[in-house]
């Protein structure tokens, strides 16, 4: 914050562990609030993301070393996403953990996602140039500025306590989700989906997607032959 000096690390991560915000996003806003919103009970998946991506003011005593100023100097911490995978998996942090008060709880806010979700704001490109206006920056040829469009094909979700809980997942195919509870697996609504506590989220690439879709559409329809088949057992 002296010298204005960025020093950048690259951490590979196989998913991302997102906090729950406790505010309306900035591209929530001027958007109608539902009685969750307004009560504020409820979170948005763009607003944990914009909370992920803000810059953070390091204290006092964790001042970090500065290569420029040859010493220990006030400083932010941002991070950004860098390069975009096919298959993106977001991990809500639902279970929260207090060394000070030596106690541990489930947090049970509701989150609200989309099925559709545009990563680009969150790229490390995009915080740059939003940053230091329009100069172009190089990534060494990444394309996570034109892949940045997901689907959703799958929730986790998790009900009950910290100390026990039972864990439900939903998978999209062909535009009809289906909860997989144990050894049933059930047709649900898109309104089931939304209304649930989700613990992960894992969207596709929407091209991705789009071409799974159509490649199934091709496929030869047997008759009497289902999607799911019954299975004499299960782990």
């Amino acid at each position: 914050m002296a010298c204005g000096f960025t020093s950048t690390t690259y951490d590979p991560c196989v998913d991302i562990s997102l906090n729950l915000d406790t505010s309306v996003s900035s591209t929530e806003k001027g958007k109608k609030l539902t009685k969750r919103n307004e009560d504020g009970n409820m979170s948005t998946l763009s607003g944990c993301l914009d909370l992920f991506t803000r810059p953070e003011k390091l204290g006092s005593d964790q001042k970090l070393y500065c290569q420029n100023c040859q010493e220990k100097q006030d400083s932010l911490k941002q991070m950004s996403i860098r390069k975009l995978p096919l298959v993106l998996s977001l991990h809500v942090k639902r279970f929260e953990h207090s060394f000070v008060k030596r106690s541990s709880r489930k947090i049970d806010r509701y989150l609200q996602f989309p099925f559709s979700l545009d990563m680009s704001p969150y790229l490390s490109s995009s915080i740059l140039r939003a940053r230091y206006g329009n100069r172009i920056y190089s990534f060494g040829g990444d394309e996570s500025d034109i892949f940045s469009e997901f689907e959703i094909f799958a929730v986790v979700t998790h009900s009950g306590t910290l100390e026990s809980g039972h864990y439900v997942s939903f998978v999209r195919i062909r535009n009809q989700w289906y909860k997989c509870d144990d050894a049933w697996i059930t047709e649900v609504d898109e309104a089931t989906v939304r209304a649930s506590q989700c613990y992960m989220i894992f969207y596709v690439q929407k091209t991705l997607y789009n071409k799974a879709n159509e490649d199934q559409s091709h496929a030869p329809n047997c008759p009497g032959r289902e999607l799911f088949f019954p299975i004499a057992g299960f782990c």
